[in-house]
């Protein structure tokens, strides 16, 4: 299923998982309907429903919603028992199947919120975050000039939510990753992964023809199925040449148009034989992301950036700071070291240390720069010293701070929210608020 493109319908009218022709099929319905007539609410009476129909797809029907909770617009999708002639076992399956979505969190994953079966009205409820902007393929097709440093950028951000995806244990594998079920925000670049748990309604797009010894046990695939087609999805986004089903086998061809020697390898690898390609963890230290640093900046000394204070103590000169100048440590009388976790963003690499010292969190983060806009901040480190208070701060709050001083990207802002809230749950989960 296919979104909508935001160019070509009002805001009110875009959905991210349905598209255009169904989109305008939703639209011719008697207009004499109030589309902002509550017609349901979810049974924790959280989610209400609108009778505005957003998006007719092959499998489901999307309308608006609102979180009462949070105060935001949700995409509530219904998935009709007859129209797709399931049996009851067939329903269950599928809902247990979007169930593992519920507790995803990473900025490069769309969000569901809830899903439940209604036996009575006999269909499947989905909410999920409400994506605007339109699908990678209908965005890459209506932008016929795009720079290679783009093309990195979104690889970069699939990649994460590749590796968090199959870091779960057990791992979760996409099955049916391709550009339109890929999300992009236009304004910040920001992409995201969707439709997830809907394999079970979807068919087979890579065949033994296609992808040879490419099912694991049970016929299931696996995570290199998801890297296969992560490097279909960048070598389309580099030709516009749409890659699904039968048009699968003519990636031989197109990759021998590219002219970047590291990028037509990049993609090789993710094409390898089935046991031959890298994981999401590996292809994120390649050198299609890594050149710049060792032929822009090689030879360079690595500036250390200390920032030893980041923001003003709480209550001093303003709002709540989370951020406070560290503590002195030469008087620690009973201090327990913390493992330190690193995790990669989309311009810094973060990495979290800390000490629990009289019951308080003191926290190291060590930001390095990474990215692509600024050669002269390559491998540049910033240390960031900060206490954290588990009654009053939160994960969010900490990484908004940091991004506001420092300019950090939407993506990188949530990333080091993640991995510091990822960091609380495993060191220290009672302050994990």
């Amino acid at each position: 299923m296919q979104s909508n493109s935001e160019a070509a319908l009002p805001a009110q009218r875009s959905t991210p998982e349905v598209g255009l022709e169904d989109l305008r099929q939703g639209e011719d319905r008697d207009g004499d309907e109030d589309d902002d007539e509550v017609v349901e609410q979810d049974p924790s009476k959280q989610f209400t429903r609108y009778h505005t129909q957003v998006g007719v797809g092959r499998f489901k029907r999307v309308y608006k919603g609102f979180d009462e909770k949070r105060g935001i617009d949700v995409a509530w999708s219904k998935i009709l028992q007859s129209s797709l002639h399931l049996d009851d076992g067939q329903m269950q399956n599928i809902v247990a199947e979007m169930a593992t979505g519920l507790g995803l969190d990473h900025p490069n994953i769309i969000r569901c919120y809830r899903t439940w079966q209604d036996e009575e009205k006999q269909c499947i409820n989905l909410i999920t975050e409400f994506f605007t902007s339109g699908n990678l393929r209908e965005y890459r097709q209506r932008h016929k000039h795009l720079e290679l440093k783009a093309v990195r950028k979104w690889a970069r951000q699939l990649l994460s939510g590749l590796e968090y995806l199959h870091g779960k244990a057990p791992p979760i594998v996409h099955g049916d990753l391709r550009c339109d079920k890929v999300y992009i925000n236009g304004h910040s670049g920001e992409i995201k992964i969707g439709d997830l748990g809907l394999a079970t309604l979807l068919p087979r797009r890579f065949d033994p023809a296609v992808l040879p010894n490419g099912l694991g046990r049970g016929g299931q695939y696996t995570k290199q199925v998801d890297i296969f087609a992560f490097g279909l999805v960048i070598l389309e986004l580099a030709t516009k040449r749409k890659l699904d089903a039968a048009n699968c086998p003519a990636w031989p061809e197109l990759l021998d148009t590219l002219q970047d020697p590291d990028f037509r390898s990049f993609i090789k690898r993710c094409l390898m034989p089935d046991g031959e390609r890298p994981t999401a963890s590996e292809l994120l230290d390649d050198a299609f992301f890594t050149r710049k640093v060792v032929r822009e900046n090689s030879g360079k000394a690595t500036a250390s950036l200390q920032a030893a204070s980041l923001l003003p103590p709480k209550g001093v000169n303003g709002p709540a700071a989370a951020l406070t100048p560290r503590a002195s440590e030469a008087d620690d009388t009973s201090v327990t070291t913390c493992e330190v976790g690193t995790v990669r963003g989309e311009d810094y690499n973060f990495q979290f240390s800390g000490k629990i010292r009289d019951n308080k969190l003191h926290f190291r983060l060590q930001m390095q720069y990474e990215g692509d806009e600024d050669l002269d901040k390559v491998g540049h480190k910033r240390t960031i010293d900060f206490f954290y208070d588990a009654d009053v701060d939160t994960p969010e709050e900490i990484a908004s701070e940091i991004s506001n001083e420092f300019a950090l990207s939407s993506t990188d802002r949530d990333i080091c929210a993640a991995a510091l809230k990822e960091w609380l749950a495993k060191e220290a989960p009672n302050s994990s608020g």
